[in-house]
């Protein structure tokens, strides 16, 4: 239960639901040894749904039986709607049953989990220089790194792009795409490589960035509540965004 009041607490931003927090990323890890005198390690996440049911005080724990979850019964204090999940029986047939009892496995989502092969590295450079947001624990457009990026100057490129939450923005923001030079700058910020460093900042891509950078507008100057619909899937984007959210089409009109 711990892990499911923890991902509760730390709800993800999105720009798509309505009270701007969807899910969560908080994962659980159970370290322990196995009878091969090793230790192994166990990562999980509770579904969103467990999350609902826990919440609206629907979920209990099965004492006899740790490994099942029990659905309450409605009472004269609250309505409990029927909760259902299927398996498949012993001719194969796949049946409905009610979820009293549930197994606590429809609940999770098994995730990998290990350690490096060659031992502890040091991390990649925990601070860099300045400020900036931490990634996932709000919502990061190309203004905020602008303002960043602008308050750094130029000889401590290298420490600029030093922060882990600089670098995953870079790896998913929607105007340009870095992923194919994280590697490089990732084993640069490690060695300390400002030749490596340099040569990035004098790419085709980063040179693009800095042109859209270079723009005096407030990149995020819309009008609160403004919204644009894509034009493939449909989905309601920020007017800020400059493609769609979900499938990756560009803003038009």
């Amino acid at each position: 239960s711990s892990g499911i009041n923890a991902e509760y607490g730390y709800p993800s931003p999105s720009d798509v639901s309505k009270d701007g927090r969807f899910g969560s990323k908080f994962t659980t890890v159970c370290v322990s040894g196995n009878t091969a005198n090793t230790i192994e390690m166990f990562a999980y996440q509770v579904s969103n749904q467990c999350m609902a049911l826990v919440r609206d005080n629907i979920l209990q724990p099965a004492r006899e039986h740790p490994g099942m979850a029990y659905v309450k019964q409605s009472s004269a204090e609250q309505y409990v709607p029927d909760v259902f999940f299927r398996e498949k029986d012993e001719y194969g047939n796949v049946v409905t049953k009610e979820a009293r009892p549930l197994p606590v496995d429809y609940l999770l989502l098994q995730l990998p989990a290990g350690t490096p092969k060659d031992g502890h590295k040091e991390p990649l450079m925990p601070g860099g220089a300045g400020e900036f947001p931490v990634f996932h624990r709000r919502s990061v457009d190309l203004e905020i790194f602008k303002r960043y990026y602008r308050a750094q100057p130029d000889e401590k490129f290298l420490e600029s792009l030093s922060d882990i939450n600089v670098l995953l923005f870079l790896c998913t923001n929607d105007t340009l795409s870095f992923r194919d030079h994280i590697s490089d700058i990732c084993n640069a910020i490690r060695t300390g490589d400002r030749g490596v460093i340099q040569a990035f900042k004098e790419s085709p891509v980063w040179l693009t960035l800095e042109q859209i950078l270079a723009v005096d507008a407030d990149l995020t100057a819309a009008p609160v509540g403004e919204t644009w619909n894509c034009s493939v899937c449909t989905l309601i984007n920020q007017a800020t965004k400059t493609v769609c959210e979900v499938c990756g089409t560009p803003k038009t009109g």
